[in-house]
Formats: structure tokens, sequence, C-alpha cells
């Protein structure tokens, strides 16, 4: 699942993770959905459909199996790179990459535990298959959650395919999102912005 990892104070995993916010910044090198561009939608879906998966989502809820929630926050982002391989396969399925960072915070908004990952992507109806090529995670125990030490991966696409591979389950409906990961945890998504153009329709 997508890991779940209190950052110790001037922790290098801190600046680590800030380069991990490069991933999901637009070309202008801001997060996106954070300052719209001019004529850009802020907030409504407009000419897209309601279920599409592309585009950047804010993590509002991480819901554990055992019952309870965490207060969480960050971004996910799933894309089509330009000119890179994706789109519609033979099964007419979705593809192509997805970068994640979030942290778990406490009451008062402080970072506990963070996560940041990507990889490469598919989706077909509400299965959704995520890869695991970089991987970058540390946190304090918080709740049910055990102390996660930092840990750093960085992989080859082949060797994600066949060995980091993360099936789940997705729901969309309309600005809201739920991913299922196989631990039997989830965490719940609001969408930032409207999606991109040519976004998929399943």
């Amino acid at each position: 699942m997508i890991a779940v990892p209190r950052f110790p104070k001037r922790c290098p995993a801190v600046l680590a993770a800030a380069v991990c916010l490069s991933l999901l910044a637009g070309p202008g090198g801001a997060v996106a959905g954070n300052a719209p561009a001019a004529g850009a939608s802020s907030g409504r879906q407009e000419g897209a459909e309601a279920d599409s998966l592309l585009g950047q989502w804010r993590p509002r809820e991480y819901r554990l199996r055992e019952g309870g929630t965490l207060p969480v926050d960050g971004r996910i982002s799933f894309h089509r790179p330009d000119g890179a391989a994706g789109g519609e396969g033979p099964g007419g399925e979705t593809t192509g990459e997805w970068f994640v960072l979030f942290f778990v915070t406490g009451g008062d908004g402080e970072p506990l535990r963070g996560s940041a990952e990507g990889g490469r992507f598919s989706r077909e109806g509400e299965s959704l298959l995520l890869t695991h090529t970089y991987h970058l995670s540390a946190g304090a125990a918080v709740g049910p959650l055990a102390e996660a030490p930092l840990a750093l991966a960085l992989r080859t696409e082949a060797e994600a395919a066949e060995n980091h591979r993360e099936p789940c389950r997705v729901e969309i409906s309309g600005t809201e999102m739920t991913l299922f990961f196989p631990s039997g945890n989830s965490m719940a998504f609001h969408r930032v912005g409207a999606p991109p153009a040519g976004a998929d329709r399943r």
C-alpha cells in the first residue's frame, strides 16, 4: 500500500521530501492546484467527466481497517507525461505515471509521518494498479501505525513492474475519490482544480 511511515527535527528526510515536491510541480515550478493559471478552473470540472482519474487530488482522511481515521495532507497526481507512452491500452485501460507526497499530521497540523512515492499506473474501471519505482518514507508511531525508520528506494521500471505492484480499487464521484489499498486501509481525496484536457472517462 502507499506507505504511511514524526519526522525527526532537522532530519534530512524533510529536505528529500521537499525535493519530491518538484515531481508534483507544474512547468512554472509551483505545485499545481495552489496557483491556477489565468483562465483555469479553480475547483469545478468544466467540460470533463466526473469520474476522470487524471489530475491532482488532495488527501483528506486516512481510514484504518481497524476503525478510526487519521488527518492527512499533501497531493497525489495521475498524468500522461508529454512524449511518453500512455493513454488507451488494448483493453481500454488508462495508463500513465503517478506521484504522491503526503503527511499524517497532528492536531496542530505538524507533520508526524510522511511518504513520497511514484511510478507507473494502469486503470480499468475500478481496478487501479500502481507500481512503485520511487519510495521515500519515515515517521513516528501514530495510533495503530508502528514507527517507521527512514526508507529510500530507487528502482528500475522493470523491477517495479515485476516486484513492487500494488493492486488497488478506486471509487470516484464528482470531486471526491477514495483509494482502497490491499491492507484494508483506504484514503479519501478531493480533486484539486479540474482534470486536464483529454482526461480518461471511466
